[in-house]
Parts: structure tokens; C-alpha cells; sequence
């Protein structure tokens, strides 16, 4: 009789080892599938997310250098004096403020004159609506040309007569 006990409690132990054999075994390729999975993907999105990336700063890029060739190739043959602009920049301490003094320039048009000195300030407005948003950091050389275009198509839809070309800044100080 001890030889039957001795029999069945050695199958017991063997199907239990086979049992955590072939556990180890599903849990390991489950393991391996998972992560071969995941860094597909995950390399995959990566490259999309690169991919994107790359792609919006070479169109950034292009429309900089479009709008800077753009601002170097128009001479205005007259333009107006917006008055000196005192105003508080986004940075967060708040303590940050840019001056400028502001000239918006446009081909001779005696209407375009007047409409700008009648108009002068809602065109006022409109350029410390747009400075106001910007930092400190934002006022570089590099970034003067896109704020310039920024200005000219705000002001823009403003004007009824004609159009304004360019943005001139004689002084600016960000303090």
C-alpha cells in the first residue's frame, strides 16, 4: 500500500512542477511579446513625433526667412509715427515692460495718410494688443521681423484706404 501512496504523491509533484515549468514559460514569452511590442510602437510614435517636429520647424524656419527677405526687400516711401509705446510685458513676475517708439510705413497715398492719423488710435491699440502678449525674451533680433509681420496683419484689416508695408521701431528698450 505504500508503494501506491509513494506513486501517487510523485505524480502530484511532478504535474506540479511541470505546471510551474510551463508557468515560467507563458509568463517569459508574454514578458518578451510585450516589450517587443511596446518598443515597436513606441519607437514608432517617437519617429512620428520627431518626424512632426522636424517638419514644423523647417516650415517655422522658412516662414521667418520668407517674412525677413520679405521686410528687407520693402522700403516704405512714407510713413507715420505711432508715439512713443510704453507697455507691460507677460512675463510672469509682471515687472517686465517694454518702450518703443513705433513708425508704420506704406507707399504714397495721401488717404492712407489721413485714414492713419485719423485711425491712430485703434492702430495703437492693436500694436500693444500684440506686444502685450510677448516676453521678454520674445524681444530679440532674431524674433523682430516675425513681431513686425504680426504687427502689419493686425493693423492691416484696420485700414480701409490702403495698406501698410512695414513696421519700423527707431527705439526699444525692454527693461
Amino acid at each position: 500500500m505504500e508503494n501506491k501512496t509513494e506513486k501517487k504523491g510523485g505524480k502530484k509533484v511532478i504535474f506540479i512542477v511541470i505546471g510551474l515549468v510551463a508557468l515560467v514559460i507563458v509568463g517569459a514569452g508574454a514578458y518578451f511579446g510585450y516589450t517587443m511590442f511596446s518598443k515597436s510602437k513606441g519607437t514608432a510614435k517617437t519617429t512620428v513625433q520627431t518626424a512632426a517636429k522636424t517638419t514644423q520647424t523647417q516650415t517655422e524656419t522658412q516662414q521667418t526667412n520668407q517674412n525677413q527677405s520679405y521686410l528687407e526687400q520693402i522700403v516704405s516711401e512714407k510713413n507715420v509715427g505711432l508715439d512713443e509705446c510704453l507697455i507691460n510685458l507677460a512675463d510672469e513676475d509682471g515687472k517686465r515692460y517694454l518702450k518703443a517708439k513705433i513708425f508704420v510705413g506704406y507707399d504714397k497715398n495721401s488717404k492712407l495718410e489721413t485714414e492713419l492719423t485719423d485711425k491712430k488710435p485703434l492702430v495703437r491699440d492693436a500694436v500693444i494688443a500684440v506686444l502685450r502678449n510677448k516676453k521678454a525674451a520674445d524681444i530679440v533680433p532674431k524674433n523682430m521681423d516675425a513681431i513686425k509681420m504680426e504687427l502689419i496683419q493686425k493693423i492691416n484689416p484696420l485700414l480701409k484706404k490702403g495698406q501698410i508695408n512695414n513696421v519700423y521701431f527707431s527705439d526699444i528698450l525692454v527693461q
